[in-house]
């Protein structure tokens, strides 16, 4: 019986734009947050297995598993600021701070092989890891503050425009990703929730041994997505300061012994950005090029022109 290898892929073709939409988005992909790797394996797999995670292993729809690698796409650094730092417990503070200090995470994605032509495509699930900074080159295990504020990442799926009837691999290098963040209010212990658009799209290339590789081009959201940002190209981080999205956060609750956190905000955050545009000057752009729609229906065009630098007006 022959293979659907596209079959089991989470497929959008329209972005949600309202808050409204966005925030129901979330609320309905939760079976699609990160995936966590487990402490002890390999910070990326090149070569293609069957099986990246515990899921992939108990899901009873993948009998017939497709092999898959694991790439890192982004990182993320997470810190306190001074005054934050020292309100923890004092018999704790030196192992909380300590471990962010020490620790990153990579949001990674799934590659692909199409079973026909041996071209290169993501699965829309996305994962992540935790490791070291600088010593071990094997993945960590989780603390729980930090495993909470990265399941806050979730597929939407790959983007897909409607119109493609006859799907290729080509059609599956666009993955969206949405985010959720309490962001702490300037005075007081109330928090906004804030939304966040992540967009990753791969281009094949052949490296110089003559494989197949995808280049990835990580595009993040910000200021409630009304600003689109290129991520800059990073390899593994040393500091906390070198990750493509670091957040300074508090702790907002702990757990029973009163020890350790449970929950924690985010004070701000900063993008490692190599280029900035007002959502207004990519719409403005879209109808240049007269696409029906703007980007909630033209997002990997929207992506390669700015990769292509043909949309060449960052933000100030």
């Amino acid at each position: 019986m022959a293979i659907d290898e596209f079959g089991e892929l989470k497929m959008i073709s329209r972005l949600p734009m309202s808050d409204r939409e966005v925030e129901r988005a979330f609320g309905s992909s939760r079976g699609s947050a990160c995936e966590l790797i487990p402490p002890g394996e390999s910070m990326e797999v090149r070569s293609f297995v069957n099986f990246l995670t515990e899921r992939d292993r108990t899901d009873a729809r993948n009998s017939r598993p497709l092999a898959s690698s694991r790439r890192d796409l982004f990182s993320v650094g997470l810190e306190f600021e001074r005054a934050d730092r020292d309100a923890l417990p004092a018999l704790s503070r030196g192992t909380i701070a300590g471990y962010l200090e020490d620790h990153f995470v990579s949001i990674q994605a799934r590659v692909r092989r199409d079973l026909l032509d041996r071209k290169l495509y993501f699965h829309d699930r996305p994962l992540a890891l935790t490791a070291q900074f600088r010593g071990s080159k094997l993945t960590q295990s989780f603390e729980p503050l930090v495993s909470a504020s990265i399941r806050e990442f979730h597929s939407l799926g790959l983007f897909v425009p409607e119109e493609k009837r006859i799907k290729k691999p080509e059609d599956f290098r666009t993955i969206v990703l949405v985010f959720r963040a309490d962001i702490l209010r300037p005075i007081g212990k109330e928090t906004d929730e804030v939304f966040e658009f992540a967009f990753i799209q791969g281009r094949e290339f052949t490296d110089s041994v003559g494989e197949k590789q995808l280049e990835c081009h990580v595009f993040v959201t910000s200021e409630s997505r009304t600003l689109l940002n290129h991520v800059r190209r990073a390899s593994r981080p040393t500091s906390a300061d070198q990750c493509s999205i670091l957040g300074r956060i508090a702790v907002t609750e702990y757990d029973s012994t009163g020890l350790y956190p449970k929950t924690s905000a985010t004070r701000n955050y900063r993008i490692a950005k190599q280029a900035s545009f007002p959502m207004t000057t990519i719409e403005e752009y879209c109808a240049a090029q007269k696409w029906q729609g703007g980007i909630e229906t033209n997002l990997p065009q929207v992506l390669g022109a700015i990769i292509d630098q043909k949309l060449n007006l960052p933000a100030e």
